[in-house]
Formats: structure tokens, C-alpha cells, sequence
């Protein structure tokens, strides 16, 4: 566990280096919207921040299809087992 938190503190590291590095103000326009005078780090990593959202929302809805699909398996092999039980190989025969 304490490999993560150095990991977090490394990334936060990163982060603050790379917000000192990039001060400069930059416009952003999309569609009929500007912003002026926006940081350059702050617009990349929220860019980033949002990408990770995204991505992480198409994994969560994959998820949740594949249990379904498994709840849906998992009730056709009980209702299968039901109809035939599962038979004994090691019956003696005489």
C-alpha cells in the first residue's frame, strides 16, 4: 500500500512541475463559445480529467452488458440443471 501513495505523490509531483512549466494564457474556442485568457495546464489537464471520464463511462457501460449477459447465462445453466440432474458416474454396476 505505501507504493501507491509514493505513485500519487509522484504524479502530484508531475503535475504541479508541468503547471509551473506551462504559465502561459492561451483563448479557447469551440462552436460559439471563447474563453480568454485561460491557462495553458489547467486546459490541458481538465482536456485530460475529461477524456478519462469518457473512457471511463463507454468501460462502465461494457461492464454492466457483460453481467448482464452472465446473469442471463447463469440462469439458463440453473433452469438446465434443474431439468436434468446431474448423474452419478460411479454407480456400481453388479
Amino acid at each position: 500500500m505505501p507504493a501507491v501513495y509514493v505513485l500519487i505523490a509522484a504524479a502530484a509531483i508531475a503535475v504541479a512541475i508541468f503547471a509551473l512549466q506551462n504559465p502561459d494564457q492561451v483563448t479557447i474556442r469551440f462552436l460559439a463559445w471563447q474563453i480568454e485568457r485561460a491557462p495553458l495546464a489547467a486546459v490541458i489537464l481538465i482536456s485530460g480529467v475529461a477524456g478519462a471520464i469518457i473512457v471511463s463511462l463507454v468501460g462502465l457501460v461494457q461492464r454492466w452488458r457483460l453481467r448482464s449477459k452472465i446473469r442471463q447465462l447463469e440462469a439458463r445453466v440453473r433452469s438446465l440443471e434443474v431439468v436434468r440432474p446431474a448423474t452419478d458416474t460411479t454407480e456400481k454396476t453388479q
